[in-house]
């Protein structure tokens, strides 16, 4: 074979090596920070703290500096959590918890064997009855709702009461739902009864008795922190790469939700990202890795830091947020791209030139991540998530082994390429790709 012919394989092989390299580097932190070691990355059992310390030995083998004297950005969040043993039986029916019922994020603890009292669409529609019903003494009682007829105008009223505000002051309330999984919730408050959410498919015929074992505990005031860290340009001026790495934390000792799309994924791009321009010459720009905490919660980390910034917001030229980018089949959202057009445009044209993804769409202003308190502070800031088949959220099944990262390459290296598009303030026609830079010496 002549010289020419194994040059092109040998750059083709090192390209597709290259690819290989990330995504396996990506199911590397996928499998360590959504395994049960890391307690769902929540505020019980260390977790968010076991996975800050992650991400800060793995920014640390980069080279990437800090900002003053410490990585961390310490703050306060409010927060309910589950540290015990939760158990729920039904008729003597012991049941799964995450598969068969989960427990709101708000409830107190409670523990004993109680009646049940069902309460129905057929029941609520007979006022008389109904009257008597919430005007009996249920104070020792659990009240188990069932959510059919919940269109009902006054189904859905006597639900909000009896669930939301818990009126009949029962020891519990239970809602039955029809939902094939279960989706969970952190909570920075902690109510006075608990509220469980039960799948219809368990619930025994006539049920009549339940026992519950809720362990709770409040924190008001529990110490978590974002992550900052930087590559240094040759301008003050900076570019931000953002994600949160917290989730929804255990429900008891035997269940945790793992997040791989919630955020690890998130986490898994920036790290990647990070290691990938701290290999590059001096950017000409700053290139910044914030990891929020407490984003479960409403976004608390985000908007801690813009009230607290560590070098001033004006001094950012764009932000990219990174949220649930663990598919992309169906190719990717871009929230904001409708506001800040330019970038936008940009980053489609980018794509389409490279055929990295199947689309790059357009959404508008939403309050849904951690780009909100920058944008509304005035800071340029897409958030981009992928879409796809890929349906896990907020459940035991968003795992790694579930989460197919089929994307996860191309979209990488579609903001590599913007961010360089950004920092060389060229025409896109002067852009090259990496792969377009391998094709070229082919």
């Amino acid at each position: 074979m002549k010289l020419r012919f194994i040059i092109p394989v040998i750059f083709l092989l090192s390209f597709q090596q290259s690819i290989s390299q990330n995504v396996d580097y990506a199911r590397e932190i996928l499998n360590t920070i959504c395994s049960e070691d890391f307690h769902g990355r929540g505020y019980a059992a260390g977790g968010a703290d076991k996975t800050a310390d992650f991400i800060l030995k793995n920014l640390k083998k980069t080279g990437l500096k800090r900002f003053g004297k410490s990585y961390f950005q310490p703050f306060d969040v409010s927060v309910n959590t589950f540290n015990g043993n939760n158990k729920l039986s039904i008729n003597g029916k012991t049941l799964i918890p995450g598969k068969d019922y989960l427990i709101a994020s708000y409830s107190d603890s409670l523990n004993g064997k109680f009646s049940l009292k069902v309460i129905n669409a057929a029941l609520i529609n007979k006022p008389e009855k109904f009257r008597a019903f919430i005007n009996s003494d249920l104070s020792d009682k659990v009240i188990l709702i069932d959510t059919l007829g919940l269109h009902r105008k006054n189904f859905n009223d006597a639900y909000k009461l009896i669930v939301e505000r818990n009126i009949l002051k029962a020891k519990a309330v239970i809602k039955v739902t029809y939902d094939d999984k279960l989706t969970a919730y952190p909570s920075k408050i902690r109510k006075k009864y608990p509220l469980i959410i039960l799948k219809r498919s368990v619930l025994p015929v006539n049920p009549h008795e339940v026992n519950i074992n809720i362990d709770s505990k409040y924190f008001p005031h529990f110490k978590t922190k974002n992550i900052i860290a930087y590559i240094k340009g040759k301008t003050d001026t900076s570019i931000v790469f953002s994600a949160h790495y917290d989730h929804l934390g255990t429900m008891g000792k035997d269940v945790f939700f793992p997040g791989a799309n919630d955020n690890g994924s998130g986490v898994a791009m920036l790290l990647n990202l990070a290691k990938y321009f701290s290999g590059q010459k001096k950017p000409e720009y700053n290139i910044v890795f914030m990891f929020f905490s407490g984003e479960e919660l409403g976004l608390l980390g985000s908007y801690y830091y813009v009230r607290h910034p560590l070098f001033p917001l004006s001094k950012i030229k764009f932000m990219i947020n990174l949220d649930m980018v663990g598919s992309g089949d169906k190719g990717i959202k871009v929230v904001n791209g409708s506001v800040f057009r330019q970038e936008f445009d940009t980053l489609t044209a980018i794509n389409e030139k490279n055929n990295y993804l199947p689309a790059v769409k357009i959404r508008g202003k939403a309050a849904n991540s951690d780009h909100y308190f920058f944008f509304e502070k005035g800071v340029p800031v897409f958030f981009i998530y992928t879409l796809g088949n890929y349906k896990e959220y907020h459940n035991i099944f968003d795992t790694p082994e579930n989460l197919p990262l089929n994307k996860f390459e191309e979209l990488m290296h579609l903001l590599i390429d913007f961010v360089n598009y950004l920092q060389n303030d060229k025409k896109l026609d002067t852009q090259e790709s990496d792969l377009q830079a391998v094709q070229r010496n082919n």
